[in-house]
């Protein structure tokens, strides 16, 4: 498997370009979580309440 990383410049410029395109720090996490591979607080709701 080939991975690849962000570096932590690469990952500041990104939430400056998200906070220039008008996301609040909780969408920012957000977006770097989905990125990251995580699953928001809003998809893990969405999977226990189809349980």
């Amino acid at each position: 498997m080939n991975e690849m990383a962000m570096t932590a410049r690469e990952i500041l410029n990104l939430i400056d370009w998200l906070r220039n395109e008008g996301y609040g720090d909780d969408k920012v996490v957000e977006c770097i979580e989905a990125v990251e591979g995580r699953k928001s607080d809003k998809e893990k709701g969405k999977e226990k309440g189809a349980e």
